[in-house]
């Protein structure tokens, strides 16, 4: 497992981007009244209170809000359009920052419905693309930001594309749309010259899109180009960002564990300068994972151990098994098995929090939206009782058909809540299913792998540690995806195996092998469909049989990807009415209730189960064809 490293995550990117362009176009002024002066001196005044507006938006907004307030009152006064749209964009960017969106968003329809410059127009988009961002509609925030950036092209204002080119990166480099995350923070960079704040901001951020890429030789042209910035300008806090991602390349890449080393100290010094107790355990943690890579293992618990300190959540679960790692080098193999146990008693925490918080949010959407339509009702009843004796026939009608549709709606999104119901259920059956392992074979393995640590056999357990912590990584890992590689497929057949091999003492034998025509790495099956065939292979094909032999091959004709699993056990007999019927230890309603569910979900994907058996022994052959 690779080690948590810290980096600017692209969310976090994307939020200091546009909060900047939020205020980045806001003009502010000044208290001067606006009397019978000349056209000259009105509109200098504007300008200045649009000036102190802009200037006050962070110290003191409701001083910012007088001041636009005024500058927006004084533009309609002259019938100046263009100062109007000014004013109601800053106003707009402060509502933004307030996070008061349907008061932001009215503002700018307003701009949109007048004949507007380029340039405030571009703005204009910009900011209703920062309110969809900042709603988590990436989809419409990034149609937005590309509308703005194909009018302010046509402008000489670099300074507002910048911003707009890096929200666009940004929400793609989230969506993981790597390329033209690249493209726009490319094309940011070559304007970003006006300001070198902006220009650093912008490089770290490109060199994580080249690292996400494996594109390393750009990743350290552009991430040693942000170092020199950094230094010039004394940023420490970003030199600390740029360190902590350096040591985290030189040791994943295997490049220089030495560097990495130096380099994780130097963000260890410069957050310790910063107090920046909040990412200390993640620098910490890299420069404990490199000297784990260079094997000096008692200095890689020095520093994991610090990392221990304070750390939370995902964090720790690196920790935990960087240590595990460590202590599996010093053969000190019950302590390491202690940190893999913390580990996962940590993993499985987090997935319940994650679970409680949807919850919670889903029931936090639902009174909001319920608290709306109780507004919405009341307003209406308001009108209601407004209206005239003459307008009352109408609206016994209108209310009639209000009715009339309520219940229509209410009938077809019950009918659709029913079944998304019923999809869910089926969806967490089938995750509750991934993850469950054979309670007594987990117990036999554990319990031998025990008794060869107490005979002092190194070697065998650590061989078998190894198997089961690779059968339980990928298990807790993969069971939420759909599909895994042939290649993740074999590592936990062969770390299953392993382990069936110690709890049988070694009464059979198996082997596993791919045909040329698979590619390991990019060959997909569906999720850990094979174990429960292998499963019934020993328990029941080789049942009585001392030396059985499990033979599994993955081979490819056309776009077909097949995969044979073969014991030379006695067989079974197959009923006319049950022809795919196999052991109910197979549990094989739940496997093609899973195939039935991804042939549905995936209309290129279809999945099939065929079984042959004779008294020499049986032969599954799983088929899965994608087009």
């Amino acid at each position: 497992m690779r080690s948590l490293y810290f980096k600017p995550k692209h969310q976090s990117a994307i939020c200091t981007i546009l909060y900047c362009s939020s205020i980045l176009f806001i003009f502010v002024f000044n208290t001067s009244n606006i009397n019978a002066q000349d056209e000259v001196d009105t509109l200098a005044n504007i300008e200045e209170l649009l000036s102190k507006s802009k200037e006050l938006t962070q110290k003191d907004i409701d001083s910012s809000f007088f001041y636009i307030n005024k500058a927006i009152k004084f533009s309609k006064l002259i019938n100046n359009d263009t100062l109007v749209a000014k004013g109601q964009l800053q106003k707009s960017s402060l509502y933004i920052f307030k996070k008061e969106f349907s008061k932001s968003d009215s503002l700018l329809q307003n701009n949109l419905s007048k004949n507007l410059t380029n340039y405030i127009k571009g703005q204009t988009l910009h900011n209703l693309g920062t309110i969809q961002y900042y709603k988590q509609d990436f989809k419409k925030a990034l149609d937005f930001y590309l509308q703005a950036a194909k009018i302010l092209e046509k402008t000489t204002n670099n300074k507002q594309l910048v911003s707009t080119y890096s929200n666009i990166g940004a929400i793609n480099a989230t969506l993981k749309n790597y390329k033209n995350a690249q493209l726009y923070l490319e094309r940011a960079l070559l304007l970003s010259d006006f300001n070198e704040t902006i220009k650093l901001q912008i490089l770290v951020n490109l060199s994580n899109i080249y690292f996400s890429q494996d594109l390393f030789k750009k990743y350290t042209e552009t991430i040693f180009r942000a170092e020199e910035i950094a230094k010039k300008l004394n940023s420490k806090n970003i030199l600390s960002t740029i360190y902590t991602n350096l040591a985290m390349y030189f040791t994943d890449q295997g490049a220089d564990y030495n560097l990495a080393v130096t380099y994780g100290k130097k963000a260890i010094s410069l957050r310790k300068e910063l107090n920046s107790k909040n990412t200390l355990q993640v620098t910490y943690n890299n420069v404990g994972h490199a000297y784990l890579r260079k094997k000096e293992y008692n200095k890689a618990i020095a520093y994991l151990d610090s990392a221990a300190i304070g750390a939370h959540g995902t964090v720790k679960t690196y920790i935990y098994n960087n240590l595990k790692e460590s202590y599996l080098g010093l053969k000190e193999y019950k302590t390491a098995l202690r940190y893999a146990d913390l580990k996962d008693k940590i993993k499985d925490s987090i997935t319940n929090e994650q679970q409680k918080e949807s919850v919670a949010e889903l029931t936090e959407k639902y009174e909001s939206e319920k608290k709306e339509q109780r507004i919405h009702i009341l307003d209406t009843q308001n009108k209601l009782q407004a209206l005239t004796i003459k307008q009352q026939n109408y609206l016994l009608s209108a209310i009639f058909i209000f009715i009339l549709l309520l219940v229509i709606l209410g009938y077809f999104g019950f009918k659709n809540y029913k079944i998304q119901q019923q999809l869910d259920k089926i969806l967490l059956q089938q995750k509750l299913r991934k993850t469950q392992l054979n309670p007594h074979f987990l117990f036999n393995a554990l319990q031998s792998i025990q008794n060869f640590i107490h005979q002092n056999e190194k070697e065998k357990s650590s061989s078998y540690l190894t198997s089961y912590s690779k059968l339980i990584r990928l298990v807790l890992e993969k069971s939420d995806d759909d599909f895994i590689t042939v290649e993740d497929d074999k590592i936990a057949l062969e770390s299953y195996l392993n382990l069936q091999l110690l709890n049988y003492n070694n009464k059979f034998a198996y082997t596993i092998s791919t045909d040329n025509s698979v590619d390991d790495d990019f060959d997909m099956i569906p999720t850990l469909i094979t174990q429960p065939f292998v499963e019934n292979a020993i328990l029941h094909g080789l049942k009585d049989n001392n030396k059985g032999i499990i033979s599994i091959k993955y081979y490819k004709q056309d776009s077909t990807l097949y995969i044979s699993i073969t014991d030379n056990g006695n067989g079974f007999k197959i009923k006319k009415d049950d022809s795919k019927r196999l052991h109910k230890s197979m549990s094989t309603a739940i496997i093609q209730e899973q195939l039935k569910n991804l042939n549905r979900t995936f209309k290129n994907f279809k999945g099939d189960i065929k079984v042959n058996t004779t008294p020499k022994g049986t032969q599954v052959i799983l088929s899965f064809t994608t087009t």
